[in-house]
């Protein structure tokens, strides 16, 4: 499946199937799983990529049946992706709204489907979940990695997921008063002390080019922006990033440590 040429905007997406046909279309891709699984373990032997014959010799099967287990599992692969598109629009939908607009709205759909692959090709029916709920994991990971690898500045994986958790904390607090909530009522909400929440919504702040033009003036943004601004703006920001950065560090070794 080509991503880069999918027109999210026009394409007609397929509806979603029947959880028997799900069933057998997971079922379909097993042998094809296995196969790959041999292959790695093959070229980790090997220092090379294996032939088809070896194998087919590794697995006691004829070629030409070996490339129709591959051949099966690869139609069922793509047709539970097509058919399961629509969980990527909601997601987009729901946990990024306010980005989802021109181009980025491209860029959000296509990490999407990538993580829909992700959740297809590590889903396991024997542990009883549902593809959706498996999904919708995969698939938000995806978008905001990429939202992370992408950035200018580079922010750290976890201050995105909470930059995103304040977004739709935002959301709804303002459904629920009627009126724009209070930063204290955002910081309840969602969990952080007032100190993280200051340094991510710091460190969140979107890169500007300072070549671009202001939309009435037209005036470059470099001629309202001094030196010792730009310099003490950067610093500021950056040290943000630092702050938040060891923040996550301290969090991942207390929980290998838990662990």
């Amino acid at each position: 499946m080509d991503l880069a040429c999918l027109d999210w905007r026009r394409m007609r997406i397929p509806p979603v199937l029947g959880s028997a046909e799900h069933s057998r279309l997971f079922e379909l891709m097993q042998p094809m799983k296995v196969i790959y699984e041999m292959k790695e373990s093959l070229h980790k032997d090997l220092l090379r990529e294996p032939t088809d014959s070896e194998m087919a010799a590794a697995m006691n099967m004829r070629v030409s049946r070996l490339r129709q287990h591959v051949e099966v599992g690869r139609a069922a692969r793509n047709k539970l992706i097509k058919h399961n598109l629509r969980l990527v629009l909601f997601v987009i939908n729901k946990y990024f709204p306010e980005i989802a607009s021109g181009q980025k709205f491209q860029d959000l759909c296509q990490a999407g489907v990538k993580g829909l692959i992700t959740a297809i090709d590590r889903f396991e029916q024997k542990r009883g979940f549902r593809l959706s709920t498996y999904g919708l994991f995969w698939i938000r990971h995806s978008i905001i990695r990429s939202m992370t690898l992408s950035s200018f500045t580079k922010v750290p994986f976890g201050i995105e997921s909470i930059r995103q958790e304040i977004q739709k904390a935002k959301l709804k607090l303002s459904f629920e008063l009627e009126r724009s909530p209070t930063e204290e009522e955002i910081i309840g909400r969602v969990g952080v002390s007032p100190e993280r929440y200051n340094d991510i919504i710091k460190a969140s702040k979107p890169v500007i080019s300072l070549n671009s033009r202001h939309a009435v003036t037209q005036e470059e943004f470099i001629k309202g922006i001094t030196d010792i601004d730009g310099i003490s703006g950067d610093k500021r920001r950056h040290a943000a990033l630092l702050r938040l950065a060891l923040d996550d560090v301290i969090h991942l070794n207390l929980k290998k440590v838990w662990l």
